[in-house]
């Protein structure tokens, strides 16, 4: 299993100039670590929606790499954007998948049949064009660079565990976030 902090910080340094949508406590973990806050979306608001904002501004937006930090116990409440996702085939996205070993997401209760669900097949199954799975901090650090450049969508679920002093959530809504990242994209 991989710190969601060291997962992020990854994530990070690897990004480059892209779009950052992301949600529940990788939300938490994304915020403290990212050097571009200006191009990060927060959703707070409608914790399941990230896959779908993150799908709409790379479908809005092509020529922008847009990836998504999703977590499983809001992925399990919304999959059908898998589907979506796959159908729609954005090949500038990236969905990140935090699957949370210790189920903090959920205030440490284990949602009943999460356990079970092998998220990597399902978007598979679902027509990403590539799907990765990483229980390894080296392996995650050695293979993102090459990731992020595959034609995607693709889909990279990363097991992980966080710290017992999470983060907070950041100080600003879902709208604020996304103002921010419309005059950041509308000035370059």
């Amino acid at each position: 299993m991989i710190p969601a902090t060291e997962a992020a910080r990854i994530i990070n340094r690897h990004r480059d100039q892209a779009v950052v949508v992301s949600t529940s406590k990788a939300l938490r973990e994304w915020s403290q670590v990212s050097e571009r806050r200006d191009l990060d979306v927060d959703l707070l608001d409608c914790l399941d929606k990230a896959a779908d904002v993150a799908l709409g501004i790379s479908l809005a937006r092509p020529e922008l790499k847009v990836l998504v930090l999703d977590s499983d116990a809001t992925l399990r409440t919304n999959p059908s954007v898998m589907v979506t996702t796959g159908g729609a085939a954005p090949p500038n996205l990236v969905h990140f998948l935090f699957e949370d070993s210790g189920h903090r997401s959920t205030g440490g209760i284990p949602i009943p049949g999460l356990g079970g669900l092998d998220f990597a097949s399902l978007a598979r199954e679902a027509g990403y064009a590539a799907v990765h799975r990483f229980d390894d901090l080296e392996d995650l650090a050695i293979s993102l660079e090459e990731i992020l450049r595959e034609r995607g969508p693709v889909f990279v679920a990363i097991r992980v565990f966080h710290g017992p002093d999470l983060p907070p959530y950041p100080n600003r809504t879902m709208a604020q976030s996304l103002a921010t990242v419309r005059e950041t994209l509308s000035a370059e």
